[in-house]
């Protein structure tokens, strides 16, 4: 019979410690992206990617938002919650100690007969097939995953600020453009009207130009309405109201995306925070497979007290016990919980590998997206310069007789088009440029005091 007991504990100890948790097998990671160019300059080390902008107002924006925004602030309770979770099961791996203390009286008066004693005790749980120990191993993935979650909001939250920032910008020069070019309007349709009171146009020509004007017109208030939705919006991602709230200025076409070294593929897994994040998650679905097994093992409980009278001569006496729990038979419980836990883990890696897919991709994206965002703008700008000298001719052509009202309009359609998109493609060259930033995990810090257990 002790041969059959020291056997079985035996096999139960190897079976113990030969639980091992599964590491992380990502994807084949690729050597290179695709459209990585040749020319970049800035480590993907940056902390702080918003100052390669070179635009003071955006960095005080989106430090402001970093530190009042309050989707940050109810990211930041999570944290300390799953903190506090660590400690928790911190406090299975060493000894309970309570005390206690009892007082009481048989008499009328409450002054014979009587007693007090006191109590103290002392429990300890022997963790020798690691459950605790594995409790706490996925607590403590849990809160690292927590604290990974809120350094991707918050790179979220100032990539968002950036994004509304030059948003609002280029909604300001769009009514610019809006504006100059309902003057232009204006100014052509007195043109119209002088050549029709002389005769030389029909007043199709003066109609035409009239709903011409109006069109113009009616820009101005739909621009107006976009600006108010951004820069509301900003406001909020800054932890301020938004009424009365009036974002900083800033010259759009000053502010060049700067170069940046995309890095090797393989440094996403340590830089993304939402690959982190889902790494450590995977860490404590095996941490919950070891726990799941250690249930299957004994559990021993040791336990100490004192009881100690206080009237009537000291007396103290000692008691000293332990206990030993085994599972017999659980119905089906500790089996369907240990499959339970490797099927989350399983989950869990599945999740890993299909985060990792989605990174390699937002940064070959992003990357492609701010070459053709580029060679947009060229063009752009070289559209715009020639509308304008177009929209000149035209007006100097139509005062003088050579050309129709409908060359003229045309030519101040195509000019208006021109100015508007040059605008619209800055801000897409600077969204490719933030995307790229966010794609690549942002940049890293020293750990905020907030993340220390």
């Amino acid at each position: 019979m002790k041969k059959v007991l020291l056997a079985t504990t035996c096999l139960m100890l190897t079976a113990c410690t030969t639980v091992q948790p599964r590491k992380a097998t990502p994807i084949g990671m690729p050597t290179a992206y695709d459209f990585a160019r040749e020319n970049e300059s800035i480590t993907e080390q940056d902390t702080v990617w918003w100052e390669h902008f070179g635009d003071p107002a955006l960095s005080a924006l989106i430090e402001q938002a970093l530190a009042e925004n309050q989707d940050i602030e109810a990211g930041l309770a999570a944290v300390r919650a799953s903190r506090a979770a660590v400690r928790v099961t911190n406090a299975s791996l060493y000894p309970q100690l309570s005390a206690g203390g009892s007082a009481n009286s048989n008499s009328d008066d409450g002054l014979d007969d009587f007693s007090a004693s006191a109590r103290g005790t002392a429990s300890y749980q022997l963790d020798l097939f690691g459950q605790n120990q594995a409790s706490r191993a996925s607590a403590t993935a849990n809160y690292e995953s927590q604290y990974f979650n809120q350094r991707t909001l918050e790179l979220t939250i100032s990539s968002d600020v950036a994004f509304n920032y030059f948003s609002v910008l280029t909604l300001r020069h769009r009514l610019e453009v809006a504006q100059s070019n309902l003057t232009i309007s204006e100014r052509i349709n007195e043109i119209v009207k002088a050549r029709y009171e002389a005769g030389s146009v029909s007043r199709f020509d003066l109609t035409s130009q009239e709903a011409a004007v109006a069109n113009a017109r009616a820009r101005l208030p739909q621009i107006e309405q976009q600006l108010v939705s951004i820069e509301t919006a900003l406001a909020i991602l800054l932890g301020q109201t938004p009424q009365g709230y009036a974002a900083p200025s800033g010259e759009l076409l000053a502010m060049v995306p700067p170069d940046i070294n995309p890095g090797l593929p393989s440094d996403l897994l340590l830089r993304r925070p939402d690959l982190l994040s889902a790494e450590a998650q995977l860490r404590a679905a095996d941490a919950d497979i070891a726990g799941a097994r250690a249930a299957f093992f004994p559990s021993i409980d040791l336990s100490a007290g004192v009881n100690a009278g206080l009237t009537g001569g000291t007396s103290v006496l000692g008691t000293l016990a332990s206990s030993l729990s085994v599972p017999i038979f659980s119905g089906g419980r500790l089996e369907g919980q240990l499959e339970s836990a490797n099927a989350r883990a399983d989950q869990q890696l599945a999740r890993y590998r299909q985060a990792t897919l989605n990174a390699l991709r937002d940064v070959d994206v992003s990357l492609s997206a701010l070459t053709t965002a580029e060679k947009r703008e060229v063009q752009l700008e070289i559209a715009r310069r020639a509308s304008d000298q177009s929209l000149q001719l035209a007006e100097l052509r139509y005062k003088t007789g050579a050309d129709d009202l409908t060359s003229l309009l045309n030519a101040q359609t195509t000019a208006f088009n021109a100015a508007d998109s040059l605008f619209q493609g800055r801000l897409d060259r600077l969204s490719a440029a933030i995307d790229l930033f966010v794609a690549m995990g942002g940049g890293w810090a020293d750990a905020p005091t907030w993340a220390s257990l």
